[in-house]
């Protein structure tokens, strides 16, 4: 797998390498829910400081101790399965219900599973290890698409004690999937929107919705296969899924230790300026990479046609509407010696690119200085609206329902009396002996009147007994909802 990370991100490899990682600029805590989030929290937990200790305290969360078993960073004990389930088979609601105590009387334990869980990877003496959360989960799958269901729920009471974000991968083509993919987005959306409604643009530390990130998985599929031959071997077996958590993962690192790692002699892009971008208030966030090598004659229109291209087909693109885009931030890895950054006319230049696709954000660059052998340019859109993607995705599900059930329309009732006649008059046995001695059963006749082959057809009766499984206690109360609190508070200034 090593092949994939450097290949994919030969920048990280050479910061590694280097011991050039000593700060973050965020402090993430990240959860991966379901088999999609699982591993990306095994790359996320392979990433390290200089000295060889983590960079993220991590977990993993599934109801399928299967899809953990293959994890090589995380510890079993930062495995969290939740006893009494064997997976989700691509039901959302299974994992909903679960942790809702008006539907399972043992919800309230599940809760505190994870609580307890928090607790013990992201604090430490009382005090928070952790500035923010991303949960990581394929969206369209069972587990980690209802628990990030759930987590909307918790994030409504006060659950979390730091902002959250999600990351989130939209799927390509199978239909249930995307049916759950279309739901899950459509109940985040309407979060975002409401916490738009509740709190003022200044009041980022109080919203507890961080942002919204998303990948394609169709995007990725096509880029992969388009890329095999640039970037690989043309005879390398190239595993789409884990190099595209590579491409993603190493983005989301490299964003995060740039500004607390490397300075600049010109315009510094502060860790705080990132913070403020992920945490600008359950907007859509997306990330474009792109670099330059050094052996080129590098000029500023070589610099912007760079940043538009991973603008416009990067590995976090879905079709954003980047004018809607509230905050923005680019920040460019350069040479020491590189004087482009201290003309006046390139800042210009990159300005100028970004107002292409929005001219309204606020936003900051930054030029930090590395000694790596190619220029590297990280352009980041946060605050935005709903994607443009996620129309095409709901166009591409209705259109393949109707396909499916005009398909089905195709079904032919077939005649079987007469076969199923031959078949029931047929009385030959090799195999009986006698009709009056009976041993090793009972005396019922074959296995009823439900298969087709049965010789003799009897009728009988079935008694049905109504099974109810009453919840002997009144659910719990639950937290009062955090919205709740600032809508009251909100009144109260009137």
């Amino acid at each position: 797998m090593a092949y994939v990370a450097l290949s994919n991100s030969k920048e990280l490899a050479f910061m590694t390498e280097n011991n050039l990682i000593n700060e973050l600029s965020i402090r993430f805590g990240f959860i991966g829910a379901g088999q999609k989030g699982n591993k990306e929290a095994d790359l996320m937990a392979s990433y390290t400081y200089s000295d060889g200790s983590p960079c993220y305290p991590t977990l993993a969360v599934n109801f399928s101790k299967g899809d953990m078993q293959h994890l090589k960073n995380i510890p079993v004990n930062d495995q969290v399965h939740f006893e009494g389930f064997k997976g989700a088979a691509r039901t959302p609601s299974l994992v909903v219900e679960a942790f809702d105590p008006a539907a399972n009387p043992e919800a309230d334990e599940l809760r505190q599973q994870l609580a307890d869980a928090m607790v013990r990877k992201f604090m430490k003496n009382d005090e928070l290890l952790v500035d923010h959360i991303i949960i990581s989960a394929g969206g369209g799958g069972g587990f980690g698409t209802g628990f990030i269901s759930v987590a909307l729920n918790l994030l409504e009471n006060d659950f979390f004690p730091v902002p959250v974000s999600f990351l989130i991968s939209l799927p390509s083509d199978d239909l249930t999937e995307k049916s759950n993919a279309l739901v899950l987005i459509n109940e985040i959306d309407n979060f975002r929107q409401l916490q738009d409604e509740l709190f003022s643009a200044g009041e980022i530390d109080e919203k507890p919705l961080g942002s919204i990130i998303l990948t394609d998985n169709k995007r990725m599929i096509n880029t992969f296969t388009k890329r095999k031959g640039d970037i690989y071997e043309t005879d390398k077996v190239v595993n789409w899924k884990e190099a595209g958590n590579h491409v993603v993962l190493s983005a989301i690192h490299e964003v995060n230790i740039i500004p607390a790692n490397f300075g600049s002699d010109n315009t510094t892009y502060d860790p705080s300026d990132l913070a403020k971008l992920f945490q600008n208030g359950g907007g859509y966030l997306s990330i474009h990479k792109s670099s330059i090598k050094y052996d080129k004659k590098i000029n500023t229109s070589l610099i912007t046609n760079s940043m538009k291209g991973a603008i416009n087909n990067g590995y976090f693109s879905c079709d954003h509407f980047y004018d809607s885009a509230s905050m923005y931030g680019v920040f460019i890895l350069r040479s020491e010696s590189d004087p482009l950054f201290k003309d006046i006319s390139t800042e210009l230049d990159i300005n100028s690119t970004i107002k292409q696709f929005n001219s309204t954000a606020e936003g900051k660059f930054g030029d930090p200085i590395w000694y790596g052998d190619e220029m590297v340019l990280y352009s980041i859109f946060s605050g935005m609206i709903m994607p443009e993607r996620i129309q095409q995705l709901n166009i591409e599900y209705t259109e393949g329902k109707a396909l499916q059930e005009e398909a089905r329309k195709q079904e032919v009732q077939l005649d079987l009396s007469a076969a199923i006649d031959n078949v029931q008059k047929n009385k030959f046995n090799p195999y009986k002996k006698s009709s009056t001695k009976k041993s090793f059963g009972s005396a019922t006749k074959g296995f009823g009147s439900s298969s087709a082959f049965s010789r003799a057809k009897e009728e009988a009766s079935v008694e049905v007994e109504e099974v109810k499984n009453p919840i002997t206690e009144e659910p719990k109360t639950s937290v009062l909802s955090a919205f709740a609190k600032r809508r009251e508070e909100l009144k109260n200034k009137k």
